[in-house]
């Protein structure tokens, strides 16, 4: 990274101080000329505060403008200003002013009727405001990047007064995946999501409305609270209000894809092996105790005679098919990899950063695929292994695990690294088929897995 690039978080600063320190010097300078009698230095030096306070305007005030706009932002007061409450507030000085230096009647009357308007404005919101219990439910499953429904409730505790042009907005925490810090992770921090948007809400009433929320990435996100506004009636403020409730957890599942390409390279009998499980086959499975859904057909009567209750045949299934998808979690960071702190290295992390969000958005489309085709399927994320299972909630289950997840730094070549590669080659048959998917590079994966396993780089 070159000098002038490390220089530009002190460059503006640095340079306005210099325009604040020269208007400074220029003025001093125009005082001690004037007072001394020199009208020609006296001269320049104006000019040269004039210049300053021009190159000030410029280059100084932005930036000071647009941080105490980001401070205000910050301190989340009950009200905000609009633009056309600007205008207002404008022309409510510009009436004050006039009426003040004239004293002329008609200006203070119409001085009268703008500061009515504006504690006519202030009541109404407030009063809109008042009394008002917001929930929402929310889905008990939602993916990254697709539409959620949720309902959003507001309740009028009012006995007469009804509320106007309510707006309802969401105030969230979400964290990192798995809460790691990577690949600089940003830090948990309130966000606001408008939900719902009430034009009208009767006294005494409560009004549902059904929206579409999208969530952008997937991981946890906790609801702390609601916070209701309105710009009613004159759209001079908008008033707000922060509503507390009871904290929901949300876990943003990865988003699904359809079925790549790759799949077709897999051989036809990948994970396939001889059936150990109830099904429809033909092979006798097991003998367990009569349950009301059972058919009548498969009780064995024998059985039935030796334990004088009622027992039926559980036979096998024709086939049965185990994949096992493994995540690498463990990612060759900057640390990890030797690198300097040059150019390049923020580049290369955030690349290795997006090829694992391809890597956890890839396993969880494969898990969803091997499971619309009632596979059994195995989830190992890095160190974390899984148990085999098939269904829908089996299904979900590593959708959340795959939602937490986050990256590790570790060298190819560290023992957890080479310990990880022995515990998930494939060490039987029954042992299931391996699909890894990995940022290592081809020539880091042992031959024995290489072998053994369909490898996926992201």
């Amino acid at each position: 990274m070159s000098w002038w690039e490390k220089s530009k978080r002190w460059r503006r600063p640095a340079l306005s101080v210099l325009l604040v320190l020269g208007g400074v010097c220029a003025a001093l300078v125009t005082v001690v000329a004037r007072r001394g009698g020199d009208w020609e230095l006296a001269r320049l030096g104006a000019i040269s505060s004039l210049v300053f306070a021009g190159l000030i305007v410029l280059f100084v005030v932005p930036p000071l403008a647009r941080s105490a706009r980001a401070e205000a932002a910050r301190l989340d007061l009950p009200f905000q200003l609009t633009s056309g409450g600007l205008v207002f507030l404008c022309i409510y000085a510009t009436v004050a002013f006039a009426a003040w230096n004239t004293g002329n009647n008609l200006l203070f009357l119409v001085f009268s009727v703008l500061t009515s308007s504006l504690f006519v404005a202030w009541s109404a919101g407030r009063a809109s405001l008042r009394d008002l219990v917001v929930s929402a439910r929310f889905p008990d499953h939602i993916f990254a990047g697709e539409p959620a429904p949720i309902i959003v409730s507001v309740h009028n505790l009012k006995r007469v007064l009804p509320s106007f042009s309510v707006v309802v907005e969401s105030r969230s925490r979400a964290d990192a995946p798995g809460g790691g810090r990577v690949f600089r992770w940003k830090l948990p921090r309130q966000r606001k999501r408008v939900l719902a948007y009430f034009m009208y809400v009767p006294h005494g009433a409560r009004v549902e409305q059904r929206v579409e929320q999208t969530f952008a990435e997937r991981g946890h996100v906790l609801v702390t609270g609601f916070e209701i506004s309105t710009r009613f009636p004159f759209g001079v403020f908008r008033l707000r209000r922060r509503l507390r409730a009871r904290d929901v957890e949300i876990v943003v599942y990865p988003k699904l894809e359809a079925a790549s390409d790759e799949l077709h390279l897999l051989p036809i009998d990948a994970g396939q092996m001889p059936s150990r499980r109830s099904g429809a086959g033909t092979d006798l499975h097991s003998l367990r105790e009569y349950q009301p859904q059972d058919d009548m057909r498969h009780i064995d009567w024998k059985a039935t005679a030796r334990q004088k209750r009622l027992v039926v045949r559980e036979f096998t299934a024709d086939d049965e098919r185990r994949v096992h998808v493994v995540l690498d979690t463990f990612v060759e960071g900057r640390e990890a990899a030797g690198g300097g702190d040059d150019g390049t290295g923020a580049g290369a992390e955030a690349e290795l950063a997006a090829r694992f969000e391809r890597g956890v958005t890839h396993a969880a489309s494969l898990a969803a695929h091997f499971i619309d085709e009632s596979a059994e399927l195995r989830l190992t994320l890095g160190e974390e292994a899984g148990q085999y299972g098939a269904g829908r909630e089996h299904l979900y289950e590593c959708l959340r695990r795959l939602a937490l997840i986050a990256p590790r730094r570790e060298s190819a070549a560290a023992p957890r690294r080479a310990e990880f590669w022995e515990r998930i080659s494939p060490s039987s048959p029954t042992s299931g088929y391996v699909i890894l998917l990995t940022t290592a590079a081809p020539g880091t994966i042992p031959a024995f897995l290489w072998r053994k396993s369909h490898v996926i780089h992201p």
